[in-house]
């Protein structure tokens, strides 16, 4: 009886809050017709709209934030329209249970959830690419921006796109590619939508793409779209895709429920790592990456994780963020559980362990909140989340989760959900009593970290690493055999790794503990050398020869922050660092680079004939045709060595108005300290036809 009276209160909490409008109208598809004008960054669109009302009303609507131009075309009843400022208005005698259609014309410049990049780019770094592209992002910026349609996710629709474009573009959208027809120089590419689905989640992707199709166990066709100059990328990139997309398909235990192929698309400046849209994800392309680079970041997570949206998310669809860890937390689940089967249960265990660290340090600041909550942060949604799952895969046991989740997706499939009606399934399944699971790890405030470590502690490795952690107060002369044997091999990379740090916390002039580091050395693990790298800040003289082997380790990361440290503690071997080190740069984030360039132009003496270039170089790395990571690590050092031009000056200014609101604040914080010197502020005026009027309006102009 508790679980029906717990599950009836969130019920009727989800039900008040339900948009007005889907108790009227059922708006079953949505067929659009677009052109792009890439000179304007607009849109031009004809949509045919079929709704059927649910309730006698006078009138009902479209979302279309900033449309213009609006005309009907035809419809089979007394229709008029109506433009508001975020709304089209059908306005008629609608009556229950009728089928209604209306046809209309509009026109549109969005300022956000549509992007033009590159088309009419001025002042871009001609050494690197720039790539022409237009994607969409509607979550949290609302497709209505560019496509009208329903911000209420609560509302499922059919949608067909015909997008007419230039032909030697790709075009990815959601759905089934149904035709393409070729007119001229332009194409016409007809996706098509079999299910409902949600607005927010209606895609197109735009570019100069090459494309590889594998097909999943199932039969699933897997298009993997790659730059064309990147191809020899696509392994990397795309790493243990099938094996990733068969694994996610057989944990759930329910076929893909999408028709036509599952796209994946990576798409310059996006504005998160990737975006779940119905049948064509969206990712950023710095998950483009190579062998080397793919030891730092890679897109198997990602990949997972937005994979898994197709059933948790796209699928089912919470009715409001108050259940936003329906999507998050199962989508962070599998997505773990991926990366277990490819790179090792340890992987996966120290994963759980390092996010419930940081779950346990927002209990310690005060700043927790339940699972379920209309305002909860990512670390709740994702991490809390998915340790929910696991929680519940502890209680209930993995082959009944499996029942549970097979029985939700099935039962609601393309329907809205709450929490209450994942916890009605479970009871079903399981019959169990779950009220205390459901007050601890959904309706508690605080993460329930002593639950945690109990189940973290089921892993031999955890243990090990909690003993190994538990002496990083004790001075080295009472752990030095745990040390030791911490690095013996086969070495494991994460208590190498903590054996390291209180190594490097230990006294170096102690030649005990340099033979120890020395061992750690001669492991050759990666994320060992990667740790050394990074906390070996003072480096003695007998650990010099090692450590300079660490500029020949094939992680990127690893090699900046050697090469950083070696510079910074070796006087008389700064040449040296910086010629064997000239030509390396990452495909995408030029953090090496941009640091190597600094390093070189304050080594005093250091090519003097080159100074200029390496100065040129730097600001030109603040281009908008570069990476958000790159240029945000340009600026950084420009900053330090106070060395801007007034390109980079410029460039910097427009960085204020990305999409992407963490580059924005870096971008407008920087102007603002900038400003407050005399100098800068005098330079920025004299650049003021430059400049966009968010940085105006900081000076005042």
């Amino acid at each position: 009886m508790k679980n029906i009276l717990l599950l009836s209160s969130l019920l009727f909490f989800g039900f008040h809050i339900w948009g007005q409008q889907t108790q009227i109208v059922d708006f079953k598809s949505i067929d659009t017709y677009i052109q792009l004008d890439t000179i304007q960054k607009s849109v031009i669109g004809k949509q045919n709209l079929k709704f059927k009302i649910l309730k006698d009303t006078k009138e009902v609507y479209l979302n279309a934030r900033n449309f213009e131009n609006i005309e009907l075309i035809d419809s089979n009843s007394k229709i008029k329209l109506e433009l508001a400022s975020s709304k089209i208005i059908f306005k008629g005698n609608f009556k229950n249970n009728q089928d209604y259609q209306v046809s209309f014309t509009y026109q549109t410049t969005p300022k956000k959830a549509l992007y033009f990049w590159g088309w009419n780019e001025k002042n871009t770094d001609t050494n690197h690419p720039n790539h022409k592209q237009i994607w969409t992002q509607g979550q949290g910026k609302y497709t209505s921006n560019w496509l009208p349609s329903i911000d209420d996710m609560n509302d499922k629709i059919k949608f067909n796109l015909h997008i007419e474009f230039d032909s030697k573009y790709q075009v990815a959208a959601n759905g089934k590619l149904i035709s393409k027809e070729t007119q001229g120089n332009h194409s016409i590419w007809h996706y098509q939508m079999e299910k409902p689905m949600s607005s927010y989640l209606v895609a197109l992707a735009i570019g100069d793409y090459s494309i590889t199709n594998e097909k999943s166990k199932n039969g699933t066709v897997l298009a993997n779209y790659i730059y064309s100059s990147r191809k020899e990328h696509y392994d990397t990139t795309y790493f243990s895709n099938e094996e990733i997309f068969d694994f996610i398909e057989e944990s759930i235990g329910v076929p893909y429920p999408w028709q036509g192929a599952y796209k994946q698309v990576p798409v310059r400046d996006f504005i998160y790592a990737g975006m779940e849209n119905t049948c064509c994800t969206l990712f950023s392309d710095q998950f483009i990456v190579d062998k080397n680079e793919f030891e730092d970041f890679n897109y198997c997570n990602v990949n997972a994780h937005e994979l898994t949206h197709q059933w948790f998310g796209n699928l089912i669809t919470e009715t409001d963020s108050n259940h936003h860890w329906l999507h998050e937390g199962f989508a962070t689940f599998y997505a773990l559980k991926a990366e277990k089967k490819l790179f090792g249960s340890d992987y996966y265990w120290f994963k759980l362990y390092e996010n419930a660290e940081l779950l346990e340090a927002q209990n310690a600041q005060g700043s927790s909140m339940p699972l379920i909550s209309l305002k909860g942060n990512s670390l709740n949604y994702y991490q809390r989340g998915a340790w929910a799952i696991v929680a519940l895969e502890n209680l209930i046991g993995e082959v009944y989760l499996k029942k549970c989740v097979q029985k939700f997706l099935t039962d609601y499939a393309y329907q809205n959900v709450t929490t209450n009606d994942f916890l009605k399934v479970v009871i079903e399944v399981t019959g169990k009593d779950i009220n205390e699971y459901t007050s601890k790890w959904l309706y508690g405030v605080d993460f329930p970290s002593a639950e945690a470590l109990e189940i973290l502690k089921q892993s031999q490795f955890i243990k090990d690493f909690l003993s190994l952690a538990g002496q990083r107060t004790q001075p080295f002369a009472g752990k030095e055999v745990v040390l030791s044997k911490a690095l013996d091999f086969p070495i494991n990379s994460y208590i190498g790794s903590e054996a390291v740090e209180q190594l490097i916390n230990s006294d170096l002039s102690n030649p005990r503990v340099i033979a120890l580091i020395k061992k750690a050395f001669e492991s050759h693990d990666p994320q060992v050398e990667k740790t050394l790298a990074i906390s070996l800040t003072s480096i003695p003289e007998t650990l010099k020869t090692q450590f300079e082997k660490l500029l020949e380790s094939p992680s990127i990361d690893t090699k900046k922050e050697a090469l950083y440290n070696l510079w910074n503690n070796f006087e008389c071997c700064k040449f040296s660092y910086l010629i064997s080190t000239n030509k390396i740069k990452g495909e995408n984030q030029n953090n090496f680079r941009c640091l190597w360039l600094v390093l070189a132009l304050n080594t005093e003496g250091f090519s003097i004939d080159e100074r200029q270039t390496f100065f040129k170089e730097l600001n030109n790395y603040t281009a908008t045709n570069h990476s958000i990571k790159t240029r945000e690590s340009a600026i950084h050092f420009l900053q330090l060595i106070d060395s801007y031009n007034d390109q980079s000056l410029i460039n910097l200014s427009k960085g204020t108005t990305h999409p992407d609101w963490r580059f924005s604040k870096f971008c407008t914080n920087t102007i603002k300290k900038l400003i407050s010197t005399k100098r800068y502020r005098n330079r920025f005026v004299n650049l003021k036809e430059h400049l966009p009027l968010k940085v105006s309006n900081l000076l005042n102009l």
